[in-house]
């Protein structure tokens, strides 16, 4: 079975043939599952509506896309155990460009296995499916075009709501839904738009960015929506196509689109409802076949409801909605963002910066961070540039974030980080508790916790309500 992708006739034969073969065939792009055959999802014990568009790490653990993305000419083979079976498990890399990446992964239950099979798909995948899709260099670069950069694997975390809200979105690349991000400044509403885009069946077409804030409001029409030839004095001859023309079989992204103007907002309303835009001083319209993700760090009910920001359109937006919680709110997730930052800007900056002391992991943990991840990663970067050695120290970060004026409660830096995030959960369940009553099932639901891990917690702080 495989994912709704657009299916040449080639494709239309190649997937059966898969279908028939014995052996468990699994195709993705590399790193989500774009296509599973009836062997495979026994051998995993999984149906393949669950698989589809998941990371393929998740049912097979083994995997390391990193290790094909850095040896892309080898065919990497290994042992592994699945549902308490052994398996000949190899993979393999077919790439052209890096916006066009294809992995097999073949599952054997036999003690043999033939290199043919694999070199034999291999040549098919070169040879047909990725055969007209590979993008000439000049269209990757074309900032006409776009490309969305992450996936949902750039998005670090494992804190609960975060990892709903992924699943949430995963969900929603599968169609053509328009998504409404909601959350503060700094949260990733970005990275989630470019993480669906490239999970959706319109990942090989273009990626448009739109911030509504950052566009002059009589600019922001033709920036939209095109001008016609003559449209105004200084115009192009031939006119200019918008946002939503280049975005066409592909996604666009409104950042901050709660700042459009009521005027604004009637014009997007009727290219969401019609499906078509007629350039400014035209007289035609044009049918755009695009998929719409919007961004606000605002509350659109509220601005509703303060006749601020159109109600049908907000309806017509609310179709799917993502909340991405604070960084304040999943300090859980510090220490991994962190290590995860200080890697991504090493490459970037071209330093040698290894680790991050215990005591700048504790400032953090307890730090506000108003501008959420950005804030970090600015925070984290500045460090770096700072920091002689090869370990940020507390003397590395901003006097804000260290300062005993703005953290009255920071502990000694002897204490773990480990102690300092089970106080604060110790503190955070008997304050949840004392605001329902006590009503532990109450408690449990706020939480978002089984009301078993709530008992255990408590018993675990002595917690006695």
């Amino acid at each position: 079975m495989s994912l709704n992708l657009e299916f040449n006739s080639a494709e239309l034969f190649f997937y059966p043939l898969l279908e028939s073969i014995n052996d468990g065939i699994l195709i993705t792009d590399p790193i989500n599952i774009v296509f599973i055959n009836k062997a495979a999802a026994g051998i995993l014990g999984v149906k393949p509506d669950d698989v589809l568009g998941k990371n393929a790490e998740s049912f097979i653990p083994v995997l390391n896309p990193n290790l094909l993305l850095h040896d892309q000419e080898k065919l990497i083979k290994s042992v592994v155990y699945i549902n308490h079976s052994e398996i000949m498990l190899t993979r393999g890399l077919i790439t052209f460009k890096p916006a066009s990446l294809a992995c097999f992964i073949i599952l054997q239950k036999r003690d043999h296995f033939v290199d043919e099979h694999m070199h034999l798909f291999l040549d098919y995948m070169e040879n047909t499916m990725l055969k007209g899709r590979r993008q000439p260099e000049h269209e990757l670069l074309d900032d006409h075009k776009g490309t969305a950069r992450y996936c949902f694997n750039s998005i670090v975390g494992n804190n609960q709501s975060l990892v709903q809200q992924k699943d949430l979105a995963s969900k929603a690349a599968r169609t053509v839904s328009t998504v409404l991000i909601t959350g503060e400044s700094g949260t990733g509403k970005e990275m989630f738009a470019h993480a669906i885009h490239n999970l959706s069946p319109r990942r090989q077409g273009p990626f448009i960015k739109v911030n509504s804030a950052a566009v002059p409001e009589p600019l922001l029409e033709s920036e939209l929506f095109g001008y016609a030839e003559g449209a105004f004095t200084g115009a192009l001859k031939e006119g200019k196509p918008g946002k939503f023309e280049l975005a066409e079989q592909g996604t666009i992204f409104l950042d901050e689109i709660a700042d459009m103007s009521p005027a604004m907002q009637a014009k997007l309303l009727r290219v969401l409802q019609e499906r078509e835009v007629e350039r400014v001083g035209g007289v035609n319209t044009t049918k755009v076949n695009v998929r719409v993700i919007a961004a606000t760090n605002q509350d659109l009910p509220q601005l509703v409801t303060q006749n601020k920001f159109r109600e049908d359109l907000f309806y017509r937006l609310n179709v799917i909605v993502l909340n991405l919680c604070p960084l304040r709110e999943r300090t859980d997730d510090i220490t991994q963002l962190s290590n995860a930052i200080l890697l991504r800007l090493n490459k970037k900056l071209d330093t040698r910066v290894e680790s991050i002391s215990n005591e700048v992991l504790q400032h953090f943990a307890l730090y506000n961070w108003p501008g959420n991840v950005r804030e970090l990663e600015n925070t984290i970067e500045r460090a770096i540039n700072i920091c002689d050695g090869n370990i940020i120290y507390a003397s590395h970060l901003p006097d804000h974030i260290v300062s005993n004026k703005t953290k009255p409660n920071l502990v000694k830096s002897s204490h773990t980080l480990e102690k300092i995030l089970e106080q604060h959960e110790k503190e955070v369940i008997s304050n949840t508790l004392q605001s329902c009553g006590g009503n532990k099932s109450q408690t449990a639901k706020t939480l978002d916790i089984h009301r078993s891990v709530l008992y255990r917690k408590m018993n675990k702080y002595n917690i006695n309500i």
